[in-house]
């Protein structure tokens, strides 16, 4: 019988050590945070306003030693940003305290809406936004749709998936029956005509156009999408 109660009372005892711990943990911890300002709302800000990413998520904030009221007049990362991060808060009293922060961040980029075959121009019909975890974004996403509506694939592409930059045409595409100048180089003399474009056609690359005066065909080079120069 002594010893079953010399057993109950040592658990007691662990049972009452392990309360004081706990209890004693968390008012360090309530002490650290009890500046008037938020480690996370200062941490969120700093990062939304050096980096350019549309979402960032903040978790499991740990600040090392206890933080004054005002908040910090500079932050530096010391690891990361993103993962498992490591920030320096540096106070106006040269007080330097060490935050560590658990990070994700997300950005918009431009996904398929269906498959598409090799040298299908995109329109803004056939594109759409997705969030995506910065970790997860394929090298050279495409974030802004605009930058390649009216361009064409270079590849044949599956639906939903990540547009990338190596996937489209860099030329800017010209349709057939776009108006255009003819920048007409004759014998030494500069000529231009109005005219009109035969075929799809690239800026940088040979297109057929019809000079609209002489109703002639012509070969030239698109010099930008209003313009041909055609070498006579």
């Amino acid at each position: 019988m002594k010893k079953y109660r010399s057993q109950e009372s040592g658990v007691r005892r662990g049972i009452f050590i392990s309360c004081i711990l706990t209890f004693a943990f968390c008012l360090l911890n309530s002490a650290a945070f009890s500046s008037s300002w938020d480690a996370k709302d200062v941490l969120q800000g700093f990062l939304a306003d050096k980096y350019p990413w549309e979402k960032i998520e903040i978790s499991n904030i740990k600040i090392i030693g206890a933080i004054p009221d005002k908040a910090p007049d500079t932050i530096t990362v010391e690891k990361g940003p993103v993962g498992k991060a490591v920030f320096s808060f540096v106070f106006d009293n040269s007080q330097k305290v060490t935050a560590m922060a658990e990070v994700r961040a997300y950005d918009s980029i431009v996904k398929s809406k269906r498959p598409f075959k090799k040298g299908y121009v995109l329109s803004s019909d056939d594109l759409y936004l997705s969030e995506m975890d910065i970790n997860k974004m394929p090298k050279s996403s495409v974030k802004d749709p605009e930058t390649i509506i009216g361009k064409s694939l270079n590849r044949s592409i599956p639906a939903n998936i990540t547009l990338t930059e190596d996937m489209v045409e860099k030329s800017q595409v010209v349709d057939k029956g776009k108006q255009v100048v003819l920048l007409i180089n004759a014998h030494g003399f500069n000529i231009t005509a109005a005219g009109e474009t035969r075929e799809k056609g690239y800026v940088g690359k040979p297109v057929k156009a019809t000079n609209l005066s002489s109703k002639k065909e012509v070969r030239g080079v698109l010099i930008n999408e209003r313009t041909v120069e055609v070498e006579l």
